[in-house]
């Protein structure tokens, strides 16, 4: 295979269900094919941990893409996850099929936190057959590099991205303060941010993420919602807040992106899922982890002002339709293809594409 050639990538992403799926590859023009190795399971995103039974889930996907790279003609083919869990499995039969010519790229490679002790010890010890890691938020670079003692230049940040469905919204008559999702939510902070402003409030997450509050009378949680009411929630409330706790790790990105991709600015924790995206009064608002005080302000402002949420709200919009749909971050696929496939061929002076500028990624 020349650097010039047609590559096949076998994609096992747990989204995908078929040939037909919408996503980034769909934009991504040649010398790029792909295949879908179809996810047999449905992938919960809003899960606290992932389970035995999830495991041997992501270990079938993982070999029945395996099977496909197989069938492919050996040079020509690569390997692209989604999801670390993913990225885990389909390194364990690389390394036991001992195909180093199969380029691995691990995408949307996010952890809720780096474990210690024999879990890292696995992990550094099958992960270097990863040869691009794609992260979503600049931080993760280092974070992930360091913890797995691999070459900083390995790790790429490329914007995250939706499935762009705009459209127009209404706030209700009677307006609410929305906060939405599961994984990593500062509902505690919300909650006391919220109690002396009397602001009706809902929450939409699972039952793990509210366990042990006390909530003020007037939040309300919601579970179970399918992404089509989600949306409309969104585009009804007033002001959309997004609470993190681990600040080190990414989370909330997907529901900052909805939110803007309706116009909707968001009130988000400056963490590392929100800082690439959320610029400090340009599409949104910003403000420090556990501070309750801040959080009201913050709300206060978007909620009294519907000027500052028509300006905001505009350049959210702005933010997805330039940086963050899959069309918009094609480029950037095809940019750690190349150089995911001229890596496993062992071209020298070869390096990592340069990371999106501030501006591109919103």
């Amino acid at each position: 295979m020349t650097t010039a050639g047609s590559m096949q990538w076998v994609l096992a992403v747990p989204f995908l269900r078929d040939e037909g799926g919408d996503w980034i590859p769909r934009h991504v023009g040649a010398p790029h094919r792909f295949t879908t190795a179809p996810a047999p399971y449905d992938h919960d995103r809003s899960r606290a941990v992932t389970g035995a039974a999830e495991w041997f889930d992501y270990l079938r996907h993982a070999w029945a893409a395996w099977r496909l790279v197989r069938a492919a003609p050996r040079g020509g083919v690569g390997l692209m996850t989604g999801f670390p869990q993913l990225a885990v499995t389909a390194a364990v039969i690389k390394r036991l099929l001992g195909r180093r010519d199969v380029p691995l790229v691990a995408w949307c490679f996010n952890l809720g936190r780096t474990p210690g002790g024999w879990k890292a010890r696995f992990a550094r010890g099958l992960l270097g057959e990863v040869d691009v890691f794609v992260v979503h938020s600049r931080r993760e670079v280092g974070l992930y590099a360091e913890w797995l003692d691999l070459p900083r230049d390995r790790f790429v940040f490329v914007p995250l991205s939706i499935h762009d469905e705009p459209r127009e919204t209404r706030e209700d008559d009677a307006p609410f303060v929305l906060a939405m999702g599961s994984a990593n939510r500062d509902y505690a902070t919300l909650a006391a941010a919220v109690a002396p402003l009397g602001l009706p409030t809902v929450i939409v997450a699972g039952a793990h993420a509210v366990a042990g509050l006390d909530l003020p009378p007037h939040v309300t949680v919601r579970s179970g919602l399918t992404i089509a009411e989600c949306h409309d929630l969104c585009g009804r409330a007033r002001v959309n807040v997004v609470p993190l706790r681990n600040t080190a790790f990414t989370s909330g990105q997907v529901t900052v992106l909805e939110a803007m991709m309706l116009g909707k600015p968001v009130v988000a924790t400056r963490a590392a899922g929100t800082e690439d995206y959320v610029i400090e009064g340009e599409n949104g608002l910003l403000v420090p982890p556990e501070d309750c005080l801040a959080l009201a302000a913050a709300i206060t402002a978007l909620w009294d002002d519907p000027a500052a949420r028509a300006r905001l709200g505009a350049g959210a919009r702005r933010t997805v339709a330039e940086g963050t749909t899959f069309r918009a971050v094609a480029p950037a696929m095809a940019a750690v293809l190349d150089a995911a496939r001229m890596r496993a061929a062992g071209l020298s002076g070869v390096g990592m594409p340069g990371e999106p500028s501030r501006s591109s990624a919103g």
